[in-house]
């Protein structure tokens, strides 16, 4: 029975766990505590301690960004540009890994959620899913083909430009690197500051406050340009923000609007849960959709991490005069090797480089020669 241990770094709190996972049960988690988000110096040891006293096999670390996500680069694992003061350039897993040297994931705290929404919420036949968090911040996830995207950097949803419900909304916005971007205009500071009050008095204002209606339509705009532009199947709405549940109708029947029915599908243009009620939706994880993300994260490296199979495969092309019986069994030792991870020490990469080239050229001589090989027999 495989342990993971999970930390999902967020901008107000770091919430670690332990989960344990069996074939006869899926992911329970244990054991878990949150620690404040202060200083990389304070908060960064108060994890380290917590899991230095605890055991688990692998780990999944979902984090605020923007993050260094290549594991052949020299700062892979450290959160970099961020606006939130004092974690700029700030090396994140050196510490954790310290710990305790397991197979590991390092991924953005809203990638890994979308993986955690799509891989257990997904309906038949969807290979795409956004996770949008609104609080602090705003970050947007996305799956595409079942896997999370992650190309030059990974997704910054939430610095792209946004669309204003009045024309003469002049709020300048909170965001000290791109003020017109969702998350200067629509973040919680940002409501906050447009409604003028306190963050924490945010959710004391009522349903019918325009703010409310100022939000819903810049989300709703962006709804409409995954929609648009990515043509995801599912767009996940999650943060503090979104526990008020009234903004779901309202972004809905905005995106609605911003698209004035240019994409016509069903779950665009009808209502009801087959419908856009179904295709904007709340996080089924709730404000826990960080940390199933990382646990998603952990459970994953844990399982790519698997030792080469028993039998190689150049054992198993030279075994030419093998019993018949032997020969799924050779099948299936190609196929669990090109499902190996790409790794860097015992960090689990899930994109390609240039490096991986001649190891699969490798594996591909390897496997030409086997498959060869059990269909010289099959032929005999």
């Amino acid at each position: 029975m495989p342990r993971y241990a999970a930390v999902e770094g967020g901008g107000t709190t770091f919430v670690v766990c332990i989960a344990e996972e069996s074939i006869s049960q899926p992911t329970t988690i244990i054991e878990r505590t949150e620690f404040p988000t202060r200083t990389p110096a304070e908060t960064i040891p108060e994890v380290a301690k917590w899991l230095a006293e605890r055991d688990y096999d692998s780990l999944g670390v979902a984090m605020f960004g923007p993050i260094d996500m290549d594991p052949a680069s020299p700062t892979w694992g450290w959160v970099t540009t961020t606006p939130k003061p004092g974690w700029g350039n700030t090396d994140v897993m050196g510490p954790l890994l310290k710990v305790r040297n397991v197979p590991c994931m390092f991924d953005t705290d809203v990638n890994a959620p979308a993986l955690e929404e799509f891989r257990h919420f997904a309906r038949p036949g969807e290979s795409s899913c956004a996770y949008v968090t609104i609080g602090t911040g705003i970050g947007v996830g996305l799956v595409v083909n079942g896997r999370c995207v992650r190309g030059l950097v990974h997704p910054e949803g939430g610095h792209i430009p946004t669309l204003k419900r009045l024309p003469d909304d002049n709020f300048k916005g909170v965001d000290i690197w791109h003020p017109w971007s969702v998350e200067g205009q629509c973040s919680a500071p940002a409501l906050a500051s447009r409604a003028g009050v306190s963050q924490n008095a945010l959710k004391d204002l009522p349903d019918d406050h325009e703010v409310w209606d100022d939000a819903a339509y810049m989300l709703g705009a962006l709804c409409a340009t995954l929609c648009a532009l990515l043509s995801v199947e599912r767009i996940v709405l999650g943060g503090g923000v979104m526990l008020r549940e009234s903004l779901f109708p309202k972004v809905r029947k905005s995106m609605r609007t911003i698209l004035n029915g240019y994409i016509q599908h069903p779950r665009v243009t009808e209502d009801g849960p087959s419908g856009i009620d179904g295709y904007i939706v709340p996080s089924v994880r709730g404000n826990d959709a960080g940390l199933w993300g990382a646990l998603a994260l952990a459970s994953d490296s844990w399982k790519q991490a698997a030792p080469l199979p028993t039998k190689s495969l150049l054992a198993a092309s030279s075994a030419s005069t093998a019993a018949p019986a032997a020969e799924s069994s050779e099948d299936s030792a190609v196929e669990e090797v090109l499902k190996l991870p790409r790794k860097r020490n015992n960090v689990v990469s899930v994109g390609y480089s240039g490096a991986h080239i001649g190891a699969a050229f490798a594996v591909g001589v390897c496997a030409t020669a086997l498959v060869s090989s059990v269909l010289a027999r099959r032929v005999r």
